[in-house]
Protein backbone atom coordinates (compact mmCIF):
# COMPACT_ATOMS: atom_id res chain seq x y z
CA UNK A 1 0.00 0.00 0.00
CA UNK A 2 2.66 2.00 0.98
CA UNK A 3 4.23 1.92 -2.78
CA UNK A 4 0.85 3.05 -4.47
CA UNK A 5 0.24 5.69 -2.32
CA UNK A 6 4.19 7.17 -3.23
CA UNK A 7 3.48 6.15 -7.14
CA UNK A 8 0.37 7.90 -6.85
CA UNK A 9 1.78 11.26 -5.59
CA UNK A 10 4.38 11.25 -8.02
CA UNK A 11 2.04 10.96 -10.74
CA UNK A 12 0.36 13.85 -9.64
CA UNK A 13 3.68 15.51 -8.81
CA UNK A 14 4.26 14.90 -13.21
CA UNK A 15 0.33 16.23 -13.57
CA UNK A 16 1.45 19.40 -12.07
CA UNK A 17 4.39 19.97 -13.46
CA UNK A 18 3.04 19.23 -17.28
CA UNK A 19 0.38 21.64 -16.71
CA UNK A 20 2.87 23.96 -15.17
CA UNK A 21 5.36 23.44 -17.86
CA UNK A 22 2.48 24.04 -20.48
CA UNK A 23 1.38 27.44 -18.23
CA UNK A 24 4.94 28.67 -19.01
CA UNK A 25 5.12 27.79 -22.99
CA UNK A 26 2.27 29.48 -23.14
CA UNK A 27 4.08 33.21 -22.21
CA UNK A 28 6.58 31.95 -25.00
CA UNK A 29 5.00 30.45 -27.64
CA UNK A 30 1.97 32.58 -29.83
CA UNK A 31 -1.22 30.76 -30.24
CA UNK A 32 -2.91 30.32 -33.47
CA UNK A 33 -5.41 33.23 -33.22
CA UNK A 34 -9.31 32.55 -34.43
CA UNK A 35 -11.57 35.12 -36.02
CA UNK A 36 -14.10 35.67 -34.40
CA UNK A 37 -16.82 34.92 -36.88
CA UNK A 38 -15.54 31.11 -36.07
CA UNK A 39 -16.36 31.29 -32.28
CA UNK A 40 -19.54 30.38 -31.60
CA UNK A 41 -21.60 32.33 -29.25
CA UNK A 42 -23.63 29.98 -28.42
CA UNK A 43 -27.00 31.85 -30.48
CA UNK A 44 -27.49 29.18 -33.47
CA UNK A 45 -30.28 31.76 -34.75
CA UNK A 46 -28.27 34.42 -35.38
CA UNK A 47 -25.31 32.11 -36.79
CA UNK A 48 -28.10 30.84 -39.47
CA UNK A 49 -29.11 34.45 -40.08
CA UNK A 50 -26.19 34.88 -41.27
CA UNK A 51 -25.21 32.30 -43.06
CA UNK A 52 -28.57 32.82 -44.95
CA UNK A 53 -27.42 36.51 -45.44
CA UNK A 54 -24.28 35.46 -47.10
CA UNK A 55 -26.26 33.07 -49.22
CA UNK A 56 -28.35 35.24 -50.85
CA UNK A 57 -25.72 38.11 -50.97
CA UNK A 58 -23.78 35.97 -53.21
CA UNK A 59 -26.93 34.76 -55.30
CA UNK A 60 -27.37 38.40 -55.77
CA UNK A 61 -24.05 39.22 -56.83
CA UNK A 62 -24.16 36.16 -59.08
CA UNK A 63 -27.57 37.36 -60.77
CA UNK A 64 -25.96 41.00 -61.14
CA UNK A 65 -22.99 39.06 -62.95
CA UNK A 66 -24.55 37.42 -65.32
CA UNK A 67 -27.05 40.65 -65.95
CA UNK A 68 -24.34 42.70 -67.00
CA UNK A 69 -22.64 39.76 -68.76
CA UNK A 70 -26.14 39.13 -70.86
CA UNK A 71 -26.13 43.00 -71.28
CA UNK A 72 -22.99 43.16 -72.58
CA UNK A 73 -23.06 40.61 -75.06
CA UNK A 74 -25.87 42.18 -76.49
CA UNK A 75 -24.35 45.93 -76.52
CA UNK A 76 -21.13 44.57 -78.40
CA UNK A 77 -23.21 43.56 -81.75
CA UNK A 78 -23.25 46.37 -83.80
CA UNK A 79 -26.72 47.24 -85.38
CA UNK A 80 -24.90 45.69 -89.07
CA UNK A 81 -24.36 42.46 -87.28
CA UNK A 82 -27.83 42.50 -86.00
CA UNK A 83 -29.12 43.49 -89.33
CA UNK A 84 -27.54 40.91 -91.29
CA UNK A 85 -28.86 37.97 -88.56
CA UNK A 86 -32.12 38.57 -89.20
CA UNK A 87 -31.44 39.17 -93.03
CA UNK A 88 -30.34 34.94 -92.12
CA UNK A 89 -32.89 34.32 -89.98
CA UNK A 90 -36.06 35.78 -92.21
CA UNK A 91 -34.33 33.79 -94.91
CA UNK A 92 -34.90 30.59 -93.13
CA UNK A 93 -38.14 31.61 -91.80
CA UNK A 94 -39.35 31.59 -95.47
CA UNK A 95 -37.69 28.51 -96.59
CA UNK A 96 -39.69 26.69 -94.33
CA UNK A 97 -43.05 27.88 -95.50
CA UNK A 98 -45.23 25.39 -97.29
CA UNK A 99 -47.80 25.26 -99.04
CA UNK A 100 -50.20 22.14 -98.33
CA UNK A 101 -53.94 22.02 -99.86
CA UNK A 102 -54.36 25.80 -100.14
CA UNK A 103 -52.95 26.31 -96.79
CA UNK A 104 -49.88 27.36 -95.74
CA UNK A 105 -47.76 26.03 -93.24
CA UNK A 106 -44.72 27.78 -91.29
CA UNK A 107 -41.93 26.42 -89.78
CA UNK A 108 -39.67 27.97 -87.22
CA UNK A 109 -35.69 28.86 -87.48
CA UNK A 110 -33.10 26.86 -85.45
CA UNK A 111 -32.82 30.06 -82.88
CA UNK A 112 -29.72 28.31 -81.67
CA UNK A 113 -27.71 29.82 -85.00
CA UNK A 114 -28.48 32.84 -83.74
CA UNK A 115 -27.30 35.28 -81.05
CA UNK A 116 -29.59 38.00 -80.83
CA UNK A 117 -32.43 37.90 -78.35
CA UNK A 118 -35.76 36.35 -79.23
CA UNK A 119 -37.28 35.92 -75.89
CA UNK A 120 -38.79 39.49 -75.50
CA UNK A 121 -41.14 37.62 -78.13
CA UNK A 122 -43.12 36.17 -75.33
CA UNK A 123 -44.73 39.38 -75.07
CA UNK A 124 -47.08 38.05 -77.71
CA UNK A 125 -48.29 35.47 -75.38
CA UNK A 126 -50.59 37.46 -73.33
CA UNK A 127 -53.26 37.10 -76.43
CA UNK A 128 -55.20 34.74 -76.78
CA UNK A 129 -55.62 33.26 -80.52
CA UNK A 130 -58.45 35.09 -81.45
CA UNK A 131 -56.82 38.34 -80.30
CA UNK A 132 -53.78 37.81 -82.58
CA UNK A 133 -55.55 36.11 -85.77
CA UNK A 134 -57.57 39.82 -85.34
CA UNK A 135 -54.28 41.93 -85.13
CA UNK A 136 -52.49 39.87 -88.05
CA UNK A 137 -55.58 40.67 -90.06
CA UNK A 138 -55.87 44.22 -89.46
CA UNK A 139 -51.90 44.37 -90.62
CA UNK A 140 -52.64 42.76 -93.43
CA UNK A 141 -55.30 44.69 -94.50
CA UNK A 142 -53.35 47.89 -93.71
CA UNK A 143 -50.52 46.38 -96.05
CA UNK A 144 -52.52 45.52 -98.99
CA UNK A 145 -55.29 47.93 -98.59
CA UNK A 146 -53.98 51.15 -97.16
CA UNK A 147 -50.76 51.07 -98.50
CA UNK A 148 -51.34 49.08 -101.36
CA UNK A 149 -48.60 47.11 -101.19
CA UNK A 150 -48.29 43.27 -102.37
CA UNK A 151 -45.39 41.72 -100.66
CA UNK A 152 -43.28 39.39 -102.71
CA UNK A 153 -42.81 37.13 -99.47
CA UNK A 154 -44.76 33.99 -99.11
CA UNK A 155 -46.92 35.79 -96.43
CA UNK A 156 -47.95 39.84 -96.41
CA UNK A 157 -47.03 39.74 -92.31
CA UNK A 158 -45.12 38.26 -89.62
CA UNK A 159 -44.52 38.08 -86.20
CA UNK A 160 -41.90 40.73 -85.20
CA UNK A 161 -37.82 39.27 -84.84
CA UNK A 162 -36.25 42.71 -84.13
CA UNK A 163 -35.46 42.69 -80.02
CA UNK A 164 -35.42 46.65 -80.85
CA UNK A 165 -38.86 46.43 -81.70
CA UNK A 166 -39.80 44.63 -78.95
CA UNK A 167 -38.30 46.87 -76.32
CA UNK A 168 -41.63 49.33 -76.38
CA UNK A 169 -43.17 47.01 -74.11
CA UNK A 170 -40.57 47.61 -71.84
CA UNK A 171 -40.36 51.16 -72.74
CA UNK A 172 -41.88 53.84 -70.20
CA UNK A 173 -43.13 56.12 -72.52
CA UNK A 174 -43.82 53.37 -75.57
CA UNK A 175 -42.75 55.84 -77.79
CA UNK A 176 -45.31 56.12 -80.69
CA UNK A 177 -47.98 54.13 -77.92
CA UNK A 178 -47.64 56.20 -75.10
CA UNK A 179 -50.61 56.13 -73.30
CA UNK A 180 -51.19 52.35 -73.96
CA UNK A 181 -50.80 49.46 -71.81
CA UNK A 182 -49.01 46.32 -73.06
CA UNK A 183 -51.98 44.32 -73.20
CA UNK A 184 -53.36 47.25 -75.91
CA UNK A 185 -49.94 47.11 -78.22
CA UNK A 186 -49.25 44.79 -80.77
CA UNK A 187 -46.00 44.61 -83.16
CA UNK A 188 -45.48 43.12 -86.35
CA UNK A 189 -43.23 43.48 -89.43
CA UNK A 190 -43.50 42.86 -93.38
CA UNK A 191 -41.58 43.68 -96.10
CA UNK A 192 -41.99 46.67 -98.12
CA UNK A 193 -41.70 46.76 -102.45
CA UNK A 194 -37.54 47.96 -101.35
CA UNK A 195 -37.09 45.09 -99.90
CA UNK A 196 -36.80 46.95 -96.65
CA UNK A 197 -38.55 45.42 -93.86
CA UNK A 198 -40.44 47.93 -91.80
CA UNK A 199 -42.53 47.38 -88.07
CA UNK A 200 -46.55 47.87 -87.29
CA UNK A 201 -47.15 49.27 -84.55
CA UNK A 202 -51.07 48.49 -83.45
CA UNK A 203 -52.90 49.43 -80.29
CA UNK A 204 -56.48 49.00 -79.19
CA UNK A 205 -58.88 50.62 -76.35
CA UNK A 206 -59.40 47.28 -74.80
CA UNK A 207 -59.56 43.83 -74.65
CA UNK A 208 -62.11 43.23 -77.43
CA UNK A 209 -61.77 46.41 -79.24
CA UNK A 210 -60.79 46.32 -82.88
CA UNK A 211 -57.11 46.98 -83.61
CA UNK A 212 -55.85 49.94 -85.60
CA UNK A 213 -52.42 50.43 -87.14
CA UNK A 214 -50.86 53.55 -85.71
CA UNK A 215 -47.56 53.87 -87.07
CA UNK A 216 -45.94 52.13 -89.97
CA UNK A 217 -41.63 52.51 -89.90
CA UNK A 218 -37.74 51.15 -88.68
CA UNK A 219 -38.41 52.08 -84.51
CA UNK A 220 -41.18 52.64 -82.57
CA UNK A 221 -39.71 55.36 -81.54
CA UNK A 222 -40.53 57.62 -84.41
Amino acid sequence: MGKKKNFAAAVVCVMVMELAGCAGGNEQEPSASIPMEEVSTGNDNEVQNRTEDNMQQKETETQEAFSRNEEDMTQGQTDAELEEELKQYRQEREDTIQESNGLLEIGSPDESNYSFDLSKSYYISQFDTREITEAYAAARIYVTDSLGIEPATKMVTYMCIDPRIWNIYEDEDKGVAAGYDNNNIFVCEYCNEDGVWQYLILVREGKGSEWNVIHNGISYKE
